[in-house]
């Protein structure tokens, strides 16, 4: 419910346009009654966590999420942590036909799966934008 209420108030200034439509295209969809709308919102957030990963350095997507996580945290065992969540949830999108439709994909069908996803993935996103510049 506490993450409901801020994804239903949560105004996107990310000083990305593309990553704030995208946001806020899923969060849009995210929150209609629809399970397949829902599902899609699930899917455009992870597009966007592609898209933030790269903020910091465009050109190198590792050093650039790396970027973002020092400044999340400096203290060392949860910045580990963070950083194992953000491996995490980039192999769950690249696993899961979430990102990818190649047969080899798993299907994320299950409404209450598809919640946990998306409530799982946009606190991470939700974390650090808040802690590279106000959202």
């Amino acid at each position: 419910p506490v993450l409901g209420d801020d994804l239903k108030r949560m105004v996107f200034r990310t000083g990305d346009r593309i990553l704030d439509y995208m946001l806020e295209e899923s969060r849009a969809k995210f929150t209609d009654r629809n399970p397949l709308l829902r599902r899609e919102g699930l899917e455009r957030l992870w597009d966007a966590w592609e898209r933030l990963k790269s903020l910091a350095d465009p050109e190198d997507k590792k050093k650039s999420i790396k970027i973002i996580l020092d400044a999340t945290a400096e203290e060392v065992a949860l910045r580990q942590r963070l950083e194992d969540e953000a491996k995490e949830l980039t192999d769950i999108g690249n696993s899961h036909l979430i990102r990818h439709t190649e047969l080899k994909q798993i299907p994320v069908i299950d409404v209450d799966h598809v919640d946990y996803l998306f409530h799982r993935l946009f606190a991470m996103i939700q974390l650090l934008l808040r802690k590279k510049r106000p959202v």
